[in-house]
């Protein structure tokens, strides 16, 4: 992974989510389309949280202490208890870009060396801070594809199609 390429996919994400928000009413924000599928607003609610309470943070302790133990996140409880689909969506947006900024920024001045640092990612196992770039990068595709399944669903009368759970609700 190059470390550059790995910074302009991760700064891409907060326009495309502001793309695929534009325009969308507060009901097509808040549509679930099964009680297990997060609707778009849920999706950028637990991407603001995963940003804030994950990704920043385990960067954080990978850069600052030796073989740190990286917290993992259900998204899922996270979801029901901070009740996503009842925030304001232009908040969640601002602090997850905010977020995101602040975290490439930190990105930038990693050395090649630093890549290499080590945790134990729970419920995962070690990972490098270049596997968990690989990892957010990952998160971040993965919330594109539903977030693009879903919101075609919302041109249609609700209960047309049945969505399947996201693993992403899972991370």
């Amino acid at each position: 992974m190059r470390l550059e390429n790995a910074i302009v996919e991760l700064a891409g994400m907060p326009a495309g989510l502001e793309k695929r928000v534009a325009g969308l009413s507060e009901e097509q924000l808040r549509y679930k389309p099964g009680p297990d599928t997060f609707s778009v607003l849920e999706n950028v609610c637990h991407l603001r949280d995963i940003e804030v309470e994950g990704y920043a943070r385990r960067l954080g302790l990978l850069l600052r202490e030796d073989d740190p133990l990286l917290p993992d996140l259900d998204g899922s409880a996270l979801a029901r208890e901070r009740r996503y689909n009842e925030q304001p969506l232009r908040a969640a947006l601002e602090a997850f870009s905010s977020m995101r900024r602040r975290c490439l920024a930190t990105l930038a001045d990693v050395t090649q060396e630093e890549l290499k640092r080590r945790g134990r990612f729970e419920n995962v196992g070690v990972v490098t801070l270049e596997g968990l770039v690989e990892l957010w990068i990952a998160h971040d595709r993965e919330h594109v594809r539903d977030l693009d399944q879903l919101l075609p669903m919302l041109q249609q009368p609700h209960g047309a199609q049945e969505a399947k759970p996201s693993k992403s609700l899972l991370t």
